[in-house]
């Protein structure tokens, strides 16, 4: 016979008494899944006698709504208040802050407990409460608790809360004795724009000079986002002693655009001793982004031959820089021993070459080689480049590319086959359409162009009629043939409008759209009861694309859909037909409850009733419809600046274009 859910949770109780003492964590003992019939278990388990059972059953109950069982609350104040383990106390005042009732006045209560641990506790739990006197009780264990780990608890619970005033509050306790208290404080002035705040930013300021190195580090790292007069003090901090001070203070540098540093980082990056502070300089220097900072960065690299962590960030930072003089040692970086400085190059190179610059040309050699690397993201990566180089010359090194074993690669190859010349890719990019990965198939759909004047590509037209196959490449597909245009298109096209993916059918839609045909018109019209809003939406501006008075009654009905992205291409997809038919279908949608549909219906009269006719129709408005008065107001004003203008005619301006009109 199966164990019944008590006798499980029983069992799993009975299982923590014999646990070794390293193995004892009550916050996780009792991890479970929810069951209603486990909390009675759980609750009779608080006053278990071993405090570890008791504090293991309270962090388990936390996963319970005390609305579902109503001496959830009462248990776990119990336990706050009165069990003698500080340990359970401590749990039980985690979990109360999501009692409700007395969870305030039980923790309130609790900050005045003798254990240490326990009033940590409190203090963080009490964040969550928003109350007057919280604010005052937890600001009170800021400044005068005794225990140093509850006043930086209390910094923590001061910093969600955010009252106002609290800055004050935070410097004077940048005076605690506590170190780590200190360190706490400076973290949190940093969330208090210091440059902003003349107090907050002297506090800061005098904090760098803090007898603990934890301090020095927190003020720096709370000054990287404040003003020009922390940067003497920063500078002096690359001096420190301690390295994480040195290497904050160079983040700082670099934020705030301290240009007058730009030697002092220098300094840092060729000498330091730390790998990490290196690194920092080397960034910091990127940031800066000045000749000087650069020509620095360029010496150091041919330097450091020590840390490719450190030879990876100088490239990076080169490649921030976008200076075109750092291109050599971006090329001669694309042979660095370590992978990860050489895939640096590549991706900086993206960022910086440009076909108009000729020095650029000067990567074409070195890239080309980088997609034979031993490393097939440094290879994709290359081939990311080589497509911003925009290079013709680099396209049968891509083509090879394109077939390489990595994903990633293949991927990159194409796209940048399709920047370059998708053209001369073709053959590629129809293969690519049975890649086994999907990422690959999508990209060789998207940068398909297909000749007008050549047949339907077989492999394009296998792709589009496999259900199994990529929705999204079949979408990208439909795009293809719609820029390819010809009507032998548009059967392929109908028979997407029956894919079993609403991407797909939406998107053939938005194909015949571009591909007006009316073979279409009885598919498109079967499409305004499909179970997608996309799709409907889609259907109706293909449909208007016909110019076809026979839509018209079915649009109408679509005037009532739930969904008002739906009626608002319908109320524009109207607008094509016949204005004399459809004028009164315009007018009303003016009244639709959604005032983007509102919008739509003034823009679409606006397009084919001339001044007059706006005028009578702005004169018959109901009291209520500002907005959609002030529009017409405007169109008919124009119209009448523009005495030679007339409304368009359905056929005068794309459909496509009324999307503006519900984006």
């Amino acid at each position: 016979m199966p164990p019944t859910p008590v006798t499980e949770i029983e069992e799993r109780i009975d299982a923590l008494r014999g646990q070794d003492a390293c193995d004892r964590h009550p916050r996780v003992s009792l991890d479970h899944t929810p069951c209603a019939a486990f909390v009675a278990p759980l609750l009779a388990a608080t006053t278990d006698p071993d405090p570890y059972i008791r504090a293991s059953a309270i962090h388990a109950l936390a996963s319970y709504e005390p609305e579902e069982h109503a001496q959830l609350p009462e248990a776990l104040f119990k336990a706050l208040a009165d069990d003698p383990d500080p340990s359970v106390r401590s749990a039980a005042a985690e979990v109360v802050a999501c009692m409700p009732g007395d969870a305030v006045a039980a923790l309130l209560a609790a900050l005045g407990d003798a254990s240490a641990d326990v009033r940590m506790e409190a203090v963080l739990a009490l964040s969550a409460f928003e109350a007057s006197d919280v604010v005052a009780a937890v600001t009170d264990r800021l400044h005068r608790d005794p225990a140093p780990e509850v006043r930086e608890r209390a910094v923590m619970a001061l910093e969600r809360l955010n009252p106002e005033g609290v800055a004050g509050d935070l410097v004077r306790a940048l005076e605690d004795p506590s170190a780590v208290v200190r360190s706490a404080v400076a973290c949190a002035l940093g969330e208090h724009e210091p440059g902003e705040t003349p107090a907050v930013l002297d506090a800061l300021l005098l904090a760098l000079s803090d007898s603990s190195a934890g301090v020095r580090e927190s003020a720096a790292r709370a000054l990287r986002y404040s003003a020009a007069e922390a940067i003497p003090g920063l500078m002096a901090l690359l001096a420190d002693e301690a390295s994480d001070v040195r290497r904050e203070a160079t983040g700082a540098l670099g934020t705030l655009g301290a240009n007058q540093a730009i030697g002092a980082l220098a300094e840092r990056l060729r000498n330091d001793t730390d790998a990490e502070v290196r690194r920092g300089a080397a960034s910091a220097l990127g940031d800066l982004g000045t000749e000087a900072a650069t020509a620095h960065l360029i010496d150091a690299f041919g330097q450091e031959a020590e840390s490719a962590e450190v030879r990876t960030e100088i490239v990076r930072a080169l490649g921030s820089a976008h200076d075109v003089e750092a291109l050599p040692v971006l090329c001669a970086a694309l042979g660095d021993a370590d992978a990860e400085t050489r895939e640096a190059a590549a991706e900086a190179l993206q960022w910086l070459l440009d076909p108009e610059v000729p020095a650029s040309m000067a990567a074409l050699e070195p890239l080309c080689l980088a997609l034979k690397d031993a490393v097939g993201s440094v290879r994709a990566v290359a081939c990311g480049a080589l497509g911003a180089l925009n290079d013709a010359r680099a396209l049968p090194f891509l083509m090879q590319a394109a077939r390489d074993g990595t994903e990633e690669c293949r991927v990159a190859a194409l796209e940048a086959i399709a920047r370059i010349d998708a053209t001369a890719g073709e053959a590629l990019l129809l293969e690519a359409l049975a890649d086994a990965a999907t990422d690959v198939r999508r990209v060789a759909a998207k940068s398909l162009v297909l000749s007008a004047h050549a047949p339907i590509p077989s492999e394009v037209l296998d792709c589009m009629a496999d259900p199994e196959g990529d929705p999204f490449a079949r979408c990208d597909l439909a795009k293809s043939l719609a820029q390819r245009g010809g009507l032998e298109a548009v059967p392929v096209l109908l028979d997407l409008l029956r894919d079993g993916s609403s991407h797909v059918r939406a998107a053939a839609a938005q194909a015949l759209c571009e591909l007006p045909d009316p073979r279409a018109m009885r598919p498109l019209m079967a499409l305004l009861d499909d179970d997608d809003e996309d799709v409907r939406g889609e259907a109706a501006l293909a449909l208007a694309a016909l110019a076809d008075d026979r839509a018209i009654e079915p649009l109408q009905a679509l005037l009532n859909d739930d969904c008002p992205p739906v009626r608002r291409r319908v109320v524009w997809a109207l607008s094509f037909s016949t204005p004399s038919k459809v004028l009164p279908l315009l007018v009303n949608a003016l009244q639709d409850d959604d005032p983007d549909v509102q919008s739509t219906a003034a823009s679409a009269l606006a397009d084919v009733c001339d001044a007059p006719a706006l005028r009578r129709i702005l004169s018959a408005l109901p009291t209520g419809c500002d907005d959609v008065g002030s529009a017409l107001e405007e169109a008919a004003a124009a119209l009448e600046d523009d005495e030679g203008a007339s409304p368009r005619s359905a056929s005068s301006l794309r459909v496509q274009l009324g999307t503006v009109h519900y984006e």
